[in-house]
């Protein structure tokens, strides 16, 4: 813990990992001096071209028609696309069966083939495919839009105000480090992330420069720590 060695890791390392496994040879709260978050990228949720779905009400009516009929994919269990997944059934009352997939590619190629109906991904994965046509977007699972996607609602304002769901870039240090020393890397986070070219190569990879704090992003994660345990719990979600 001496500034050096530093990790660059998304929300699933510090609130999804834990929510559904026993075994990890970490803590998330007590192995980690957070630096400050990166960057943060939505889930949406999406539906094949042909589904007669294009918004949120549509979507609900559509699936509460036919209980337990349709299916929904996502690029893995116990991923962050599942924990969305299940915050959308649990919030309008629906019931799915989640197809997991081993990655995202294989799922949105089934999403395109009509093999499932529905999906949730990254925003980020599945831009080029809703530029083509060969997908549909419903909507965001932020709180608000996302700037990459400006025209698809969320899910906040389509009636569902509780759902606020994405996943975030975050530099951590290992627990311990002198307080100095973690003062100039949070100086030198936030001067990285007020450069242009910087914050425009994170557009790029699909990601919305979003700067936070040390402070603020460990309470980010003391804040979303129960929230995935909980959901874990009564959707059953597990790592297999």
């Amino acid at each position: 813990a001496d500034g050096y060695t530093l990790l660059v890791s998304s929300g699933t390392t510090f609130t999804v990992n834990p929510a559904i496994r026993n075994n990890l040879p970490y803590d998330p709260v007590k192995s980690f001096d957070p630096i400050g978050i990166t960057g943060r990228t939505s889930l949406i949720l999406l539906a094949n071209k042909d589904v007669p779905v294009t918004t949120v009400k549509q979507f609900v009516d559509y699936v509460k028609a036919s209980p337990g009929k349709y299916a929904y994919g996502s690029y893995g269990s116990g991923t962050t696309a599942q924990f969305a997944g299940e915050t959308v059934l649990y919030a309008a009352g629906l019931k799915m069966t989640h197809v997991p997939y081993k990655g995202s590619a294989p799922a949105m190629t089934d999403l395109m083939g009509g093999q499932i109906p529905f999906s949730v991904d990254t925003v980020s994965a599945a831009i080029p495919q809703l530029k083509s046509g060969k997908i549909k977007a419903i909507a965001v699972t932020a709180a608000k839009r996302s700037a990459l996607l400006p025209n698809v609602p969320s899910m906040a304002e389509s009636g569902y105000p509780d759902i606020d769901m994405d996943t975030w870039l975050i530099l951590a240090a290992p627990k311990g480090l002198p307080t100095d020393v973690k003062a100039r890397l949070e100086k030198a986070l936030a001067t990285t992330m007020a450069n242009a070219d910087t914050r425009a190569k994170l557009v790029a990879q699909g990601f919305e420069p979003a700067y936070s704090n040390a402070a603020a992003s460990a309470a980010l994660i003391n804040r979303e720590l129960p929230v995935m345990r909980a959901l874990a719990v009564r959707a059953n979600i597990t790592a297999d």
